[in-house]
């Protein structure tokens, strides 16, 4: 086979063209890298994901001391990359936002006043699912003193033990 740079510009094209098909027809991360690896040299695989790396970051505005630190290279080939990204690398800037990593939603972590808070909200945005519960304690709430001992008085001839003696005599008290 003739060398890259003796070959005809045509000829370059319909070989670039056929390596990105073969790629494409890949299905999932595990058969890429299976490809590349089979294709290229260790050395060669680690060569171009460090400058995908260097891209990236150069995307996110990290500078050449940040970069060389995070995955060793050299400023040089620091300094290429950044070139490339100024003269197109649409390549770079695709590869960068579909591969970009989704930050893991972070849970809140409710005192446990607000936590109370947000069950009653709950309750009250999906009252179907607790009516009963609503009901007995918006009559209690609207009850004078007088009917809320005789529920008192009730309460304490019943299971002291059980759920709704508790949030009964919660709602009174």
């Amino acid at each position: 086979m003739k060398k890259y740079y003796k070959l005809p510009n045509k000829e370059k094209e319909a070989l670039l063209q056929e390596f990105c098909e073969a790629i494409s027809v890949l299905e999932d991360p595990q058969e890429i890298m299976n490809f590349l690896t089979d294709l290229l040299t260790g050395q060669e695989v680690i060569m171009l994901a460090k400058r995908i790396k260097a891209a990236k970051l150069l995307i996110e505005g990290k500078n050449y001391k940040e970069i060389q630190a995070a995955i060793n290279m050299g400023q040089s080939t620091i300094s290429k990359i950044n070139q490339w990204l100024i003269e197109s690398g649409e390549g770079f800037r695709v590869i960068a936002e579909r591969t970009k990593k989704k930050e893991p939603k972070k849970r809140r972590i409710l005192n446990p006043e607000a936590a109370k808070e947000e069950w009653r909200r709950t309750k009250r945005r999906y009252p179907i699912a607790f009516w009963p519960q609503l009901l007995v304690e918006d009559i209690i709430k609207i009850m004078n003193k007088k009917q809320k001992d005789k529920i008192r008085l009730a309460l304490k001839k019943l299971d002291q033990k059980s759920d709704i003696y508790r949030n009964i005599n919660k709602i009174i008290n």
